[in-house]
C-alpha cells in the first residue's frame, strides 16, 4: 500500500509539473497572441497613414501638373504673340524702306 501511495504521489507531482508547464505555455501563447495583435494593428495604422501620404502627394502632383499646363499654354501664346509681333515689325520697316527708297511722285 505504500508503494501504491509513493507511486500516486510521484503521479500527482508529475501531473502537477505537467499542469505548471501547460499553464505557463498558455500564457506565453497569450503574450504572444497580445504581441501579435499589437503588431497588427500598428502595422495597420501605419499603412493607412502610407495610404494617406500616397493620396496626398497625388493630388499636389496632379495640381503642380495642371499648374505646368497652365503655364506652358501661357509660354505658347507668349510666343505666338512675340511671333506676331516681329512679324508685323518686319512688314513696317519693309514699308518704312521702301518709302524712303521709292521716288516720289510728287517730284
Amino acid at each position: 500500500m505504500n508503494q501504491t501511495l509513493a507511486s500516486l504521489e510521484k503521479l500527482v507531482v508529475k501531473l502537477r509539473q505537467k499542469k505548471q508547464q501547460a499553464t505557463n505555455l498558455r500564457k506565453k501563447s497569450e503574450r504572444q497572441l497580445q504581441q501579435l495583435r499589437s503588431l497588427e494593428r500598428r502595422s495597420s495604422s501605419g499603412l493607412h497613414s502610407i495610404d494617406r501620404k500616397i493620396e496626398s502627394e497625388k493630388e499636389d502632383v496632379t495640381d503642380v501638373s495642371g499648374v505646368l499646363n497652365q503655364k506652358t499654354s501661357q509660354l505658347e501664346s507668349i510666343e505666338r504673340l512675340i511671333a506676331s509681333a516681329n512679324e508685323r515689325l518686319n512688314s513696317s520697316s519693309m514699308l518704312i524702306s521702301n518709302s524712303f527708297h521709292s521716288p516720289s511722285i510728287i517730284d
